[in-house]
């Protein structure tokens, strides 16, 4: 499902419509242009729950179940997704740092550059459960996975 879209259909109901179906993403035009200006582009965090996150060939990798938040500097530290499994059932959920996702502004979709198989292998959050995420060794280790910096460093 494409960055900005909502309805009040159940995901289930999603899983047949096809993309020309769908709401466009909720940017303005002047955000679309291409150019060396980067202007601010806001998303509301709706906007991108359950929203489908692919790899950078273009594969599905999973969804978006929750973004966590820094209260402190007010930015995004992780979006939580769910991974593999089958009609909810099975799924991984794995935190990954909100600076190693890019915004696909063509396809209008989330990007994170791993594969399938390198992402499953993540480190992994266990049901409600969730690690610290403030405890700066499991900071470090999700980030080096994914190949980025914590904000701090």
């Amino acid at each position: 499902m494409p960055l900005g879209s909502s309805s009040s259909l159940s995901r289930d109901d999603h899983l047949g419509e096809t993309l020309d179906r769908l709401p466009p993403l909720r940017m303005s035009t002047r955000d679309l242009r291409p150019g060396p200006r980067r202007d601010a582009v806001l998303l509301a965090t709706t906007d991108l729950y359950r929203d489908n996150v692919y790899d950078g060939a273009g594969k599905f990798l999973g969804e978006i179940e929750e973004l966590v938040l820094d209260i402190h500097s007010g930015h995004v530290a992780y979006a939580i997704m769910a991974v593999g499994g089958f009609l909810g059932m099975g799924q991984k959920m794995i935190a990954i740092p909100w600076s190693a996702i890019t915004i696909d502004r063509v396809y209008q979709r989330c990007v994170v550059n791993i594969d399938l198989e390198r992402l499953i292998d993540a480190p992994g959050l266990d049901g409600n459960s969730w690690p610290r995420m403030t405890d700066p060794r499991w900071a470090k280790q999700v980030h080096a996975y994914f190949g980025c910096k914590p904000d701090w460093e």
